[in-house]
């Protein structure tokens, strides 16, 4: 790789500065993505936030029966896991073409 601050080393700089802000943007756009499991036929919800945080959780009263205790954990546990493998791929369909595009880049730097 020639680093002598030729215009290989101006290239690589400016397509670095537009990857940051790419990336930058990609990373403000995700902040707001929430994504929603369900369970039990849609009896539970669960919402989480793009940092995996569960932020809602919405129990149809049918499933919430004070004898149905354990069979309400396992539902609630099914719909947050449901909402986090569903972030995970929203996670991916967002910033794998963004990565992609810079594996791409550096690859076609000379050097």
């Amino acid at each position: 790789m020639n680093l002598d601050g030729g215009p290989g080393l101006e290239k690589l700089l400016d397509n670095t500065r537009q990857l940051q802000q790419d990336l930058a943007r990609a990373q403000e756009e995700f902040s707001s993505v929430t994504v929603q499991g369900t369970a039990g036929g849609g009896a539970v919800k669960a919402t989480v936030d793009s940092n995996g945080v569960l932020t809602d959780l919405r129990i149809t009263p049918a499933v919430a029966a004070p004898d149905n205790a354990q069979g309400l954990a396992d539902l609630v546990l099914a719909a947050v896991r449901e909402a986090q493998r569903a972030l995970a791929v929203r996670h991916e369909e967002h910033f794998v073409p963004l990565l992609k595009s810079l594996d791409s880049q550096l690859g076609n730097f000379p050097g």
